[in-house]
C-alpha cells in the first residue's frame, strides 16, 4: 500500500494504527501525501504532524522530509518525534525560498551518532562544532545549499572516520576546505558551487 493511503487509513481506522506505527521508512513530500489523481485540499503540515505524532515511540529507520512548499513551522517537533536512536538514513529539505532553519546539533544525540549511516541536508543552516562527537556509522553526508563554513565541515568530518562520501552541493560559505587524513575509507568526493 503506499505511503499516502496508508497513512490516511491510519488516521481513520484504529485496527489499521499498530501496523502504521511498525512503518519504518518515511518519506513525507508532496508527491506521497498528495498525488495527481486526488486534488489535496488538506494542509500539509497538518497531515506531516497527525503522521508522525502517529509514529511516536517507534523507531523510524529512514526519515525523508522533503518540505518544497511545505510549511516548516512544525519541524523542531517533527524532528524530535521521529530522530531518535535507530535511524540510519536521515533527509532534511525545508523550503528552498528562504533559508531559516537552523537544524540543532543536539539532534544528533549520542544514539543518533551510533545509528546514522546516510545524511542529507539541504536549503538550512548547521553549524557543527567539536561537542558534537563521533558520528562512528556515518558513511554517507550530502550537503545541498547549506550554511556551513569549512572550519565547521572539517570539525564534523574530523568525528565521522567511517566516511566514504561527500558530496558538497552549493555550500557558498565554504571558502576552502581541509579534509582531515584520519578519512582513509573517503573514496568519493563531489563539489559543485552554483
Amino acid at each position: 500500500m503506499p505511503l499516502r493511503d496508508a497513512a490516511r487509513v491510519a488516521c481513520l481506522s484504529h485496527a489499521f494504527l499498530h501496523s502504521w506505527r511498525c512503518r519504518p521508512n518515511l518519506t513525507l513530500n508532496k508527491d506521497v501525501l498528495c498525488s495527481k489523481e486526488h486534488e489535496c485540499k488538506e494542509n500539509f503540515s497538518d497531515i506531516i504532524d497527525r503522521i508522525l505524532n502517529k509514529h511516536s515511540g517507534i523507531v523510524v529507520k529512514i526519515l525523508k522530509l522533503e518540505l518544497d512548499g511545505i510549511s516548516c513551522r512544525c519541524l523542531n517537533s517533527w524532528l524530535r518525534i521521529a530522530v531518535k536512536p535507530g535511524i540510519e538514513v536521515f533527509t532534511l529539505m525545508p523550503r528552498r525560498r528562504k533559508i531559516k532553519y537552523n537544524l540543532p546539533c543536539s539532534l544528533l544525540s549520542d544514539g543518533v551518532r551510533n545509528s546514522i549511516r546516510y545524511l542529507e541536508l539541504g536549503f538550512c543552516v548547521f553549524r557543527p562544532t567539536a561537542e558534537l562527537g563521533p558520528l562512528r556509522s556515518l558513511r554517507s553526508l550530502h550537503l545541498r545549499a547549506v550554511h556551513i563554513t569549512g572550519d565547521e565541515l572539517a570539525c564534523l568530518l574530523s568525528n565521522a572516520l567511517a566516511l566514504e562520501k561527500l558530496i558538497l552541493d552549493g555550500c557558498k560559505e565554504i571558502i576552502y576546505l581541509k579534509i582531515p587524513c584520519v578519512l582513509q575509507k573517503l573514496s568519493y568526493f563531489e563539489c559543485f558551487w552554483l
